[in-house]
């Protein structure tokens, strides 16, 4: 458990302060006014504060609506769009954190080599990268109480520097020097100054009220910062020609009165920057490992006695030691720039989700104007593409299989996040643009009510509802439980009996219905259920259909299955006529249990001249005839031989216009229907057009006749098989 110990000042002004503070103000601030003139700079160093700015006040209101925890950026991005999406934000975000020690003291080296010329830049930064990496193994504490004092040494530094000695620059101009072809490439060198913003978040899950410290700290950090960098690149533009600025990186020192207070400043900043990076990247590894989210986990996630996370301390060592082998000042700081604004886009898309949803369980007591986190966000991409498109690719690439990869882990834990409540509010959004569009057939699918009224229902239908609905069809389940007992009985006791036993009855029925629907799920397919308690099965059955017909995503087919007995046939068939009558399609299904041995899955479809419902028996056989990679066949039944031909051009005339595959088979059985039925080719289905008079008898017929499983279809006036 992490102890509360930091304050406002120690836990994020100081560090954030601190690591703006750093090496870009000394050694390369000059360096920018000397490439892209005093405008140049200014513009450079307004549009990243802003960027930092808006990210700031983004962050700011979810740590003020959410218990932030351990890991900063990445603790707010989980808790707000899970832990995937958490994970493959926080790696990056740790990598830059881990580089940004290297950074830091690669700049602490460039300062010493200015005193002592003989020392090699790498043997110096090794020397305090060992220093620092004690000091963070063996307090937190302890380095952000060294913090008070590099504060003195930066200000002392700073006060040298104004009180230097005015030796104007002959060619001063605010427009000098710009140049717009310079200015990204300077802006990427430049920008990891102000990302000292996350210095303090970083320390989130030691901080005595993150809530305000936070916001605070950070905002109080970014505006010294960005009046301090102003005003010294009026400075360097004032007292030095830019063509020296661009080649001399050490000037600084000879712009201030007491040339070691500003050595003393440069190395002292450089030195806290990378301190603050040791003490809080280690943070951020730590809270991937509690969640998971990289491989040995529990190994990032080990904490000494004085609370230190040593592991993740030591891999935060490593990485910066090889990053001091293999990188330049400059190198570094653009891979930087490109890890620490994906860092901040996430944080303010994060932000203008919640904010645009206008869920109720956002209320940061710090609110900002949805415009904030939106430029804010735009800007960090803008930017990313601006710098570098090839190198943004790679890294947007990254994150998103980084997600995909989490996804797949399906990583155990609690985030209690809101992409669910995102989809859904993307679904209305878009449900009302399209309620304003009219209904065409060409954009219909199966989307089937299926209303399961026994549990031997449940096996019989699902493959059959499985193949006609897939890919992009939806399934709605509902369980009919009768509650004729409630409806006999008069007293509270007997209605309380009835009840307790329907609910044991519900239960143990819809085990296979529940297990099935599971199966469905796990297989992609979109799957709603509903469980309804009724007196009277038709009366319950009429109300379903108004109701989900009054739903914006509302079924259009009826699948109904024919029970075995004939008890129920009378109300079947009024349930039937009720679906036609609310604009439902029906498919009455009886299933023929006999396991069949036949090579290829075959479905019939039986064609009459001029039937009323072909285009939802074509449809569905062509459903069919893909998810089963089948054949379909056009059946049709003339009474006289001579009728042949003409039958046969029909079909092939359908076939055509349809769009039917040239697989289709076309067959002509001569005779009477019921006589052909005897004479009907072998196929796992068959398909039949039902009469405007529904006949329950008529279908149980024909399926004792024909010996396969047979589905009876009426269109809804919705389907067409031609578009």
């Amino acid at each position: 458990m992490s102890t509360k110990r930091f304050t406002t000042f120690e836990g994020v002004f100081t560090p954030c302060l601190l690591s703006i503070l750093g090496v870009i103000m000394y050694l390369r601030l000059g360096w920018v006014v000397g490439r892209v003139g005093l405008a140049g700079a200014l513009m450079i160093i307004v549009l990243s504060n802003l960027v930092t700015l808006f990210t700031a006040l983004s962050m700011s209101s979810v740590v003020t609506n959410i218990r932030i925890g351990a890991g900063g950026a990445y603790s707010i991005i989980t808790k707000s769009l899970g832990i995937e999406a958490g994970g493959a934000i926080g790696v990056p975000l740790y990598i830059s954190q881990a580089i940004s020690v290297a950074f830091y003291i690669t700049g602490f080296a460039e300062c010493w080599q200015f005193i002592f010329p003989s020392h090699s830049i790498i043997y110096v930064s090794l020397a305090a990268w060992a220093v620092l990496l004690i000091i963070s193994y063996v307090s937190a504490k302890l380095a952000f109480r060294i913090q008070y004092f590099v504060i003195f040494v930066i200000a002392l530094s700073i006060v040298s520097i104004l009180l230097g000695k005015e030796q104007p620059n002959v060619n001063f101009s605010l427009w000098n020097g710009f140049s717009p072809g310079n200015f990204w490439s300077t802006f990427a060198v430049f920008f990891p100054a102000v990302t000292g913003i996350l210095a303090g978040a970083a320390m989130s899950g030691e901080l005595k009220d993150p809530k305000r410290s936070i916001p605070l700290g950070t905002l109080a950090a970014i505006g010294v910062g960005f009046l301090l960098y102003s005003f010294l690149a009026y400075r360097y533009a004032k007292q030095v020609p830019l063509a020296e600025l661009v080649v001399n990186n050490s000037i600084v020192m000879d712009m201030g009165k007491w040339k070691m207070a500003v050595i003393a400043g440069i190395m002292g900043a450089t030195i806290s920057s990378a301190l603050n990076m040791f003490v809080g990247a280690p943070r951020v590894l730590m809270a991937l490992g509690k969640n998971s989210i990289l491989p040995f986990s529990s190994f990032f996630t080990h904490i000494n006695r004085r609370n230190e996370p040593t592991h993740a301390i030591l891999v935060t060592a490593v990485i910066s030691f090889v990053t001091i082998i293999l990188g330049s000042l400059d190198n570094i700081a653009s891979l930087l720039t490109m890890f620490f604004l994906i860092t901040y886009g996430m944080i303010n898309v994060t932000v203008f989700i919640e904010e645009t949803m206008g869920i109720a369980s956002f209320r940061p007591s710090f609110r900002t104007y949805r415009i904030v986190p939106l430029l804010g966000a735009v800007g960090c991409v803008l930017i990313m593409f601006l710098i570098n498109i090839k190198f943004s690719i790679i890294a947007l690439i990254f994150i998103v299989g980084m997600y995909i990869f989490l996804s797949k882990k399906e990583i155990q834990g609690y985030s209690p996040d809101i992409r669910s409540g995102l989809l859904v509010f993307l679904a209305e959004k878009f449900a009302k643009a399209a309620s304003k569009l009219p209904y065409y057939p060409k954009i219909w699918k199966p989307n089937l009510l299926v209303p399961i009224y026994a549990e031997e229902d449940v096996h019989r239908i699902i493959p059959y509802v499985r193949d006609i609905v897939s890919p992009a069809g939806r399934i709605t389940f509902v369980r009919i439980a009768v509650m004729d007992g409630l409806k006999k009985t008069g007293t509270v006791e007997d209605a309380k009996i009835q009840r307790e036993v329907l609910d044991v009855s519900r239960h143990e029925s819809n085990d296979e219905l529940a297990d099935s629907v599971k199966r469905l799920r796990h297989d992609g397919f979109f799957v709603e259920t509903a469980v309804v308690e009724v007196q009277d099965v038709l009366e319950g059955s009429r109300t379903i259909f108004q109701t989900l017909g009054g739903m914006f995503f509302p079924p259009n087919t009826l699948f109904y299955a024919l029970s075995a007995s004939n008890v129920d046939d009378e109300r079947s068939q009024k349930i039937i006529e009720s679906a036609r009558a609310e604009g439902l399609g029906v498919m009455l299904f009886r299933s023929y249990l006999q396991k069949r041995e036949i090579e290829e899955k075959i479905v019939n479809l039986w064609i009459r001249k001029k039937s009323p419902n072909i285009n939802l028996a074509v449809l569905t056989a062509i459903q069919l005839e893909r998810n089963w990679d089948g054949i379909i066949r056009l059946v049709q039944v003339v009474p006289e031989d001579e009728d042949r031909e003409e039958a046969r051009q029909y079909l092939s005339k359908l076939k055509d216009l349809m769009r039917l595959s040239a697989q289709v088979e076309i067959h002509i059985i001569g005779g009477r229907f019921l006589d052909a039925l005897k004479d009907a080719p072998e196929a796992e289905v068959n398909i039949f057009g039902m009469k405007e008079e529904i006949d329950i008898a008529l279908v149980r017929n024909v399926f004792s006749m024909i010996g396969t499983s047979v589905l009876f279809l009426s269109d809804s006036n919705h389907e067409s098989a031609l578009a």
